[in-house]
């Protein structure tokens, strides 16, 4: 990855020599973007498995300690009872006579307090297993949350490195004759992967078509096409009884089981091909960033403290440029996880959730389509400067907004 990194500013040059047709241009920014989209997309999944590494080092730690405390207890208890039973003094006399559970005395003083029936050895030795364990837990979770620190950053620099070289390309795209080539190409590209995507989607359809009966969440609508590589759904409720599909757009009422009286059917089982992706689109809808920027599908990753996410990452510069996707009522606001935030409730009856900013421009108000409305950063939960967005249509639960970033970034 560091080799082709480095090749990439000497890439950048030649794209930009006099002698590349506008053709090559056009195919260079278009390799480059598709480089730094794949390294994006490694960044998040490595990002994502950092985070669920901080949560098992959280508990592995509060076992350890737990486990340690524990231990503590006994072997006090051990040389209490040893020291009473050598001396018939206390412990807190003996201390003038120095420390009695030094490694030459400790095996005399765990047995005579064994003997004198305080603990049992055997609870012990597991309590110290334990404590073992615990402390090889923590040690192996430590290097692993080390290595994905290391890729991270490595990720990181690979991103800087790329979308420089990428912001440096596309000042190429004010050259009309190369804009077109670029959009040709990137038209092109998009077409060759539906047309990957078809078979898989097709076989879904299939699948779908012959199973009588499907698990279907009220409200949503079922799609005969759907993609080959979908992000899993982000809901956690458990399958309800199925209904049977029906022609209309509404979908039909679960059915009762315990008022039917045809023979059971068989376990229910969801429904394999998840729901097809929804694109926002609308007269004047625009990509958030107005800048370089790079992003993968990370729809529906676990997150800690059982979240999904439930937005696109899109890796840009520190300071890069925000703007509302559409018209609407921008607010300022900040919490935890998403540091500088904005929710952007647009004209369209849709909301759109901005994450990590920088800096907000302006305050709260209401904003034209393609207004600046802050920056790119990192703020709140993250250590990389990107942008978390979100699209929630009607206001209400967010849905994959990847097809739709994908489609006007």
């Amino acid at each position: 990855m560091l080799l082709i990194a480095a090749i990439l500013p000497v890439d950048a040059v030649r794209a930009s020599d006099t002698n590349q047709t506008s053709e090559q241009v056009a195919a260079e920014i278009l390799r480059v973007q598709n480089k730094a989209d794949d390294t994006a997309q490694l960044w998040s999944e490595a990002q994502l498995r950092s985070e669920d590494i901080a949560v098992e080092l959280t508990t592995a730690g509060s076992n350890l300690a737990q486990t340690t405390a524990q231990y503590a207890l006994l072997q006090a208890d051990l040389e209490r009872i040893a020291v009473e039973r050598f001396t018939g003094t206390s412990a807190t006399a003996m201390v003038l006579f120095g420390d009695p559970t030094e490694a030459m005395q400790a095996n005399v003083l765990r047995s005579a307090a064994i003997s004198a029936g305080a603990t049992d050895l055997d609870h012990v030795d597991a309590v110290r297993s334990d404590l073992d364990k615990d402390r090889a837990r923590v040690a192996a979770l430590q290097q692993k949350n080390s290595q994905l620190a290391a890729e991270l950053s490595s990720r990181q620099a690979q991103l800087e490195q790329q979308l420089g070289d990428l912001a440096k390309l596309r000042d190429h795209l004010k050259n009309e004759e190369v804009k077109r080539a670029y959009e040709a190409q990137l038209a092109k590209q998009r077409q060759k992967i539906v047309e990957q995507q078809a078979p898989a989607a097709a076989a879904a359809t299939t699948t779908a078509a012959a199973t009588p009966e499907q698990v279907k969440e009220p409200g949503v609508q079922l799609i005969a096409s759907k993609p080959a590589t979908p992000a899993p759904d982000q809901s956690s409720k458990t399958p309800q009884a199925p209904a049977p599909l029906t022609p209309v757009a509404a979908p039909a009422p679960p059915s009762q089981p315990v008022l039917d009286p045809s023979p059971p059917a068989a376990e229910p089982v969801p429904d394999p091909s998840p729901p097809a992706p929804v694109v926002v689109s609308g007269s004047g809808w625009l990509c958030p960033v107005a800048g370089p920027n790079a992003f993968g599908d990370t729809w529906g990753a676990p997150r800690s403290g059982g979240r999904r996410h439930e937005g696109v990452d899109m890796m840009s510069p520190r300071g890069t440029p925000l703007v509302a996707v559409v018209a609407g009522s921008a607010t300022m606001k900040t919490n935890n996880l998403g540091g500088n935030v904005i929710w952007l409730s647009g004209v369209d009856g849709a909301k759109y959730y901005y994450a990590h900013l920088a800096a907000w421009e302006g305050g709260s108000r209401s904003v034209s389509a393609g207004e600046v409305i802050g920056y790119v950063g990192a703020t709140g939960d993250t250590s990389a400067n990107h942008l978390h967005f979100e699209i929630h249509p009607g206001g209400g639960a967010a849905v994959n907004p990847y097809p739709t970033v994908r489609q006007y970034c």
